[in-house]
C-alpha cells in the first residue's frame, strides 16, 4: 500500500496544530456548520440528490446497468458525530449490505466514518461500487433480499477473483501464510481505493495545517495590534477623565450663579468692614481723616459689589426665563 510522504515528526506537528485550532471553541459552536458542510459535500460529489426531509433525509438516485436505483441517506440528531444510516433500493446481494436487509453497513468509508470524513465521497464510493457490481448479478438476485451461502461464496470470489482459480492446497497455503495474505490484500482494488481516499484525506489535512501555520504570524500581529489599541484607548480614557475633572473645577469656579453668590458675600464683607471702622472711630481709636478715608472706601466697595450682584442676578433671571 502507499503511505503519506514526509517527515513523521513534521506531519505530527501539523496534525497537532490542526487539532489545536479546531478544538479551541466548543463543539456546539461548530456543530451546525459541520453538519451543513457534510450535506454540501453530498450535493457536490453526487448528482440527483433529493431532499426528502430538510437536514435529515436525502435520496440519491443513480443508474446501474440500466436499472434505476437509489440510496436513502438518513442523518440522525448526533450526525456527524455518529455515522449516517444508508439504505439501497431495490435491495441487492452484496457483502456491504446487511443480511436480510437493504441497509448498507460494510462500505469502508461508512465503517470508518468520522467528523473529518466527507459524506459526499462516502456515498459516491458506494454508488460506484454498486454500479460495478450490478452487471455481475442476475435480475432475480437484484429482486431478492436474501443471500444464500452459495451467493456469499460468489461474492467473496468477486472480491478476490483470483481465489476461484486456486486449488484447495493453494488456498490452504494462503490461509497459513501471512505474507501471502498481505500480498492478496495489497492487490485488492477496493482496499487500494480506500487507501487512495485515506491518502487524499491526509493530504487535505496537511494542507489545512500548513495554511494554519502560515496564518499564525498574521494572527499574532493582529493580536499585538489589538493590545496596542487597547493600551492607547486606556491612556486616552485616563487623559479624558483628568481633563474632565479640570473642566468641572473651572466650570464650578466660573459658574454665573457662583459668581453672583461670591459678589453677594463680598458686598456683605465690605459692609461689615465699614461697620467695624465706624466702631473703631466711635471708640476714639481712629482719627477723623483716617475714618473718612477708610469708611468711604469700604462703603463704595460694598455698593459696587452689590450693584454688580444685582445686575448679574437680573441677567440670570432673564436667561432662566428665556430657556424655560
Amino acid at each position: 500500500m502507499t503511505h503519506l510522504k514526509g517527515d513523521p515528526s513534521f506531519i505530527l506537528q501539523l496534525f497537532s496544530n490542526y487539532y489545536s485550532v479546531t478544538n479551541m471553541l466548543p463543539w456546539n459552536y461548530y456543530e451546525q456548520d459541520i453538519r451543513k458542510h457534510q450535506i454540501d459535500t453530498l450535493k457536490i460529489f453526487n448528482d440527483n440528490v433529493i431532499e426528502v426531509v430538510e437536514n435529515t433525509d436525502y435520496r440519491v438516485d443513480f443508474v446501474a446497468d440500466g436499472k434505476n436505483m437509489s440510496l436513502n441517506v438518513l442523518l440522525g440528531t448526533e450526525f456527524p458525530k455518529e455515522k449516517p444510516t444508508i439504505y439501497v433500493n431495490p435491495a441487492i446481494p452484496h457483502p456491504w449490505i446487511a443480511e436480510n436487509s437493504n441497509q448498507v453497513v460494510g462500505a469502508p468509508g461508512l465503517v470508518n466514518f468520522t467528523l473529518h470524513s466527507d459524506l459526499g465521497r462516502v456515498v459516491q464510493a458506494i454508488i460506484r461500487e454498486f454500479q460495478k457490481w450490478l452487471p455481475n448479478v442476475t435480475g432475480d438476485e437484484v429482486k431478492s433480499t436474501e443471500i444464500s451461502p452459495q451467493s456469499n461464496f460468489s461474492v467473496q470470489s468477486l472480491m478476490f477473483p483470483e481465489l476461484s482459480e486456486l486449488t484447495v492446497e493453494e488456498l490452504q497455503e494462503i490461509l497459513e501464510n501471512t505474507d501471502l495474505q498481505d500480498k492478496l490484500l495489497e492487490n485488492n482494488p477496493q482496499l487500494l481505493e480506500l487507501d487512495m481516499e485515506t491518502e487524499e484525506l491526509m493530504s487535505n489535512i496537511e494542507e489545512i495545517a500548513q495554511d494554519n501555520i502560515t496564518k499564525q504570524q498574521t494572527l499574532d500581529d493582529l493580536k499585538t495590534d489589538v493590545i496596542d489599541r487597547i493600551s492607547t484607548i486606556v491612556q486616552m480614557k485616563m487623559n479624558y477623565e483628568e481633563l474632565n475633572r479640570r473642566h468641572q473645577k473651572l466650570a464650578d469656579m466660573y459658574d454665573p450663579h457662583r459668581i453672583r453668590d461670591c459678589l453677594k458675600q463680598a458686598a456683605l464683607k465690605a459692609d461689615e468692614d465699614a461697620e467695624s471702622i465706624a466702631e473703631q472711630f466711635l471708640l476714639g481709636n481712629m482719627p477723623v481723616e483716617m475714618f473718612v478715608s477708610k469708611f468711604a472706601e469700604k462703603r463704595a466697595l460694598g455698593q459696587a459689589r452689590r450693584a454688580r450682584e444685582e445686575r448679574l442676578a437680573h441677567q440670570l433671571a432673564q436667561l432662566d426665563k428665556a430657556t424655560a
